[in-house]
Formats: C-alpha cells, sequence, structure tokens
C-alpha cells in the first residue's frame, strides 16, 4: 500500500493559499512531486507559478486557471468548492514550514518502499550467477536513492550562525580538527585526518608506502578507539597479519613466518605479550585485488553498517588505487579511468563521514635507482596521473627512502624515509604547510674547500622505518634547529689564540 498522508498534503496547500509568501522559502526542498495525488500536484503547481509571477492568490482565480488549463482531476472532484475549502482551513504561518517538512519526509518514506520493491524485483530477474555484480547493483540503486534526498541546497550566507559555531568549539576546545594520529608533527602541522576527506600518500614500488598508511591509520584508530578497514588490492590478509605482528613485537618477520620465533625465549615473550593486547585492536583487512570500485564502494558501505553505524567514526585506507577490474570505457584513457575511481571513493568517504587513506603511483621522474638528492623530481609532475588526484584530495605527499647523502647531512637521528608535501588543504596548530620555504644552513666540501650556504626547502617530515614499524623523528624545522645548536657549538671552540 503507497505511503502518503492526505491530511499533511492539504495543510500545505492550505497554507501556500492563506500565506503565499511563503512559496518562496519552500520552493527549494518542496516540489509537485512530493504529493502523492495528482490534484494535489496540480494545485501546488498553479499557486507557486502565479506567486513567482506576482500574480494574486484567490481560490476562485486559481480554480479558475485549472479549469482553464483543461486538466482533469480524479474523482471528478469539484475544484472551486475544494480550493474553497482549503483557503479557509485555520492554519498558522509557522506551522506551514513544519508541514512542508513532513510532507517531504513522507514522499522520502514512500521512494524508500519504491527502491526497495526494485531491490526486489532486481534480485528476483537478474539472469547474471555472478552474486558479487548482483549485490553491488542493489547497493548501487539504493546509494544512489539515499545519497538523493537532501534538505535545502540553497546557497547559504557564510556569516549565519558563525558566531555560534566558533563560541561553541570554544567552550569544547580540542587539539587537532580531525582524528589525531599517533604522529605528533603531522597533528601539529596538518591537524590529523578530517572526516569526508581524501590524503593520498604517492610512491614507487617497494618504498615502505603500505607500512606508512597501515602504521598511520591503525594509529589513529587506536588512539580514537575508532576501527580501520583497509582495502589492499596487492598482499592477502595472510601477509598482512604477519607483517603487523612483527612490526608490533619487534620480532623479525622471518622469525614468525618459519615458526622459529618459538626457539627464544626473548621473542617468545614478545609476542605472547602482544596477544594479550590484541583485542583492543579494531583492524578489518579485505583483499580487493580483482573487485570493480563499484564493488569496493559497496563492501565499505555494508562494513561500515556492520561495524560503525550511521553516526560512527572510523579511518578508511586503499592501497593502492589502479585500475583492479574496471571494465573501461573503449573511449576513455587511463587518467580518466582513474579519476572517475578516486571520485567515487571520495563520494563514499563523505557519505560515511570517514577519512580516507589511500596510496597512489609515482611515475619513473621520481625513480630513486642510482640517483642522489639533487637529481630527484619531489613536486606534482612526479606523480602519476596527478591532475585528478591533486583535484579530489585534501592532502597529497610524496614518501620515499632517503637517499644516502640526504641521510648523510640530514644525520641518522632523523631517520630513513621523508614525507614531502605537495597539498595541504588544512591546517593544525601550527599553521605549515607544502609551500612554506624553510632556510637551511648547509655545509658541503667542494674541490677540498668546505663551504657554508643557505638553501630554500620545502618542508618535509622525518619517518623511520625498521621491521615493519614506523616511526615519526620530527620535521624539517627539527633538523635545522639541531644543525643551528651544532654550528653554535664548533663557533664556541674556535681556537682565538693565534700564534705570531
Amino acid at each position: 500500500m503507497p505511503i502518503f498522508s492526505n491530511q499533511v498534503e492539504r495543510h500545505v496547500l492550505s497554507g501556500i493559499l492563506r500565506h503565499p509568501e511563503v512559496v518562496s522559502e519552500i520552493d527549494s526542498f518542496v516540489s509537485a512531486g512530493d504529493f502523492y495525488h495528482d490534484v494535489h500536484q496540480t494545485i501546488f503547481c498553479v499557486v507557486r507559478d502565479a506567486v513567482l509571477a506576482n500574480e494574486n492568490v484567490d481560490s476562485v482565480l486559481i480554480a479558475t486557471k485549472i479549469l482553464n488549463l483543461g486538466i482533469s482531476t480524479k474523482d471528478d472532484i469539484e475544484i472551486h468548492e475544494y480550493l474553497s475549502t482549503l483557503a479557509y482551513a485555520p492554519i498558522a504561518k509557522e506551522a506551514v514550514i513544519e508541514a512542508c517538512k513532513q510532507l517531504v519526509k513522507v514522499r522520502i518514506r514512500r521512494e524508500l518502499c519504491e527502491t526497495g520493491e526494485r531491490l526486489v524485483t532486481h534480485t528476483k530477474t537478474c539472469s547474471n550467477d555472478d552474486l558479487g555484480e548482483i549485490i553491488s547493483k542493489c547497493d548501487s540503486i539504493y546509494s544512489e536513492k539515499i545519497s538523493s534526498f537532501s534538505f535545502g541546497d540553497d546557497p547559504e550566507n557564510v556569516f549565519d550562525n558563525l558566531e555560534f559555531k566558533i563560541e561553541e568549539r570554544g567552550d569544547n576546545p580540542s587539539d587537532d580538527t580531525g582524528l589525531s594520529t599517533t604522529y605528533s608533527e603531522f597533528n601539529r602541522l596538518y591537524g590529523g585526518l578530517r572526516d569526508g576527506n581524501v590524503y593520498a600518500i604517492v610512491s614507487r614500488p617497494a618504498q615502505g608506502k603500505t607500512t606508512f598508511i597501515n602504521d598511520l591509520c591503525l594509529g589513529a584508530a587506536m588512539k580514537n578507539n575508532v576501527p580501520v578497514l583497509v582495502l589492499d588490492t596487492e598482499m592477502t590478509t595472510e601477509e598482512i597479519q604477519f607483517r603487523m605482528a612483527a612490526a608490533n613485537t619487534g620480532v623479525p618477520l622471518w622469525y614468525l613466518e618459519t615458526g622459529n620465533w618459538r626457539k627464544n625465549k626473548e621473542m617468545v615473550t614478545k609476542v605472547r605479550e602482544w596477544f594479550n593486547n590484541l583485542k583492543k585492536h579494531k583492524y578489518y583487512h579485505y583483499h580487493v585485488r580483482n573487485k570493480t570500485v563499484d564493488e569496493v564502494c559497496s563492501m565499505i558501505r555494508r562494513w561500515h553498517m556492520q561495524h560503525v553505524g550511521r553516526d560512527g567514526k572510523c579511518v578508511i585506507a586503499y592501497d593502492y588505487v589502479k585500475l583492479t577490474g574496471e571494465r573501461v570505457d573503449k573511449n576513455w584513457a587511463e587518467h580518466q579511468a582513474i579519476g572517475e575511481k578516486i571520485d567515487k571513493l571520495k563520494r563514499v568517504a563523505e557519505e560515511i563521514k570517514a577519512p580516507l587513506v589511500t596510496a597512489m603511483q609515482m611515475n619513473r621522474s621520481g625513480e630513486m635507482h642510482n640517483r642522489n638528492s639533487s637529481s630527484l623530481v619531489d613536486d606534482s609532475s612526479a606523480i602519476s596521473l596527478s591532475d585528478r588526484l591533486q583535484w579530489f584530495a585534501t592532502f597529497v605527499a610524496i614518501f620515499r627512502r632517503k637517499t644516502l647523502d640526504e641521510i648523510a647531512l640530514d644525520g641518522e637521528r632523523f631517520g630513513t624515509h621523508k614525507l614531502i608535501p605537495l597539498k595541504t588543504r588544512f591546517q593544525g596548530r601550527d599553521a605549515a604547510g607544502h609551500q612554506d620555504l624553510m632556510r637551511r644552513t648547509v655545509r658541503e666540501t667542494i674541490n677540498g674547500r668546505e663551504i657554508t650556504s643557505e638553501k630554500f626547502i620545502n618542508n618535509f617530515l622525518n619517518f623511520r622505518v625498521e621491521n615493519f614499524k614506523v616511526s615519526e623523528e620530527g620535521s624539517l624545522g627539527d633538523i635545522i634547529r639541531h644543525e643551528e645548536q651544532s654550528f653554535d657549538i664548533q663557533d664556541n671552540n674556535i681556537d682565538d689564540d693565534f700564534s705570531l
């Protein structure tokens, strides 16, 4: 049986007949399609058009317009009498808006039922034996309908409620604008991981990006006590399990995979102590090598519904963006297909209100084999299909191993890897992003002579990756401060006593 409310529909029509000025307020979210009865749709359209044309709204005139249009009504309703009844019904102006909201809610319930019927029909009649495709199609039908429901899509005055929002934040201050990570410098500079935003980590193969993304997401999830979902296009769940065990216990991977950890008492203690903490981890992993982006989005939605809930917090990781099982349109270039994939992943992140951390391949200009730091390209030109990625991503950064000369220059205490931001939409407590150039004093030996020079360098973060364990080792600013202290010490030790 169709869902509708004759009473609510009549209240709305009575309201716009008695208070025509409210039409401009409701026109943004109420349409003729919200009414179930044809006659009510007709009355609403004629009244709205009259109001917007600055014509007089009178029940007699509106009835005459309907008759002149030759519009027939079901059940042989006498339109003059019906409109007179509606026009004289007592309804306050304030109640009209509420009646309109109720009207939209009833329409949404009706459309949800219709969508459910479409899902049942599709499932029963689909000849495809691939259950995954049937589920994916049903999920897309449902998601399309859900995403279409919105109230008030009009432009907003940016100063409306601004004072309230800022005062409210002042009543409940926090250190970060998003989910805080276990990386203090990342939080300080960029404010953590924000809901509905895409964080893209760009790297060449075998640079540790998977380890970094897993550590970033799991750390944020554990620190905020929320689940994390990792969608992996390369490694199986078992491979990830042993890597996570190695990272968290400090036991080398070989000992865990071969079972030889049992022969070492220290390793036994480390492993079994870690077992006691496993219940604290809410880490979910899907191997999605041959899944299309639509199938992946369906998996995210189902997982979110089952393990998080509509208003719950979580972290999503996707490693990494490439064409996995898509049926690419023959007229599309690869960058178009990849762009479509990124767009869909961002939409589902916005839908479930979760940060999405993903990885993307660096092109050959960022290759590191047999190269020094001066010949590497650490800008957006090193990113494969970079334009589309940077449109949708909130944060884009290159993650790579340091070259030998970089380690020598920075010092071993500042880690083995660096994260170089290319795009940073948001700021943390200390406003700093990829555009921030930092002046660094560098001492180099050229042709046997020591030369001191100043260089302006984009800010970056230092990391150490060992046995699949990641630790943050400060920023470029920390390196500079350490160097300045070292220079001061050296300068103070200069012997000014010269023999003549």
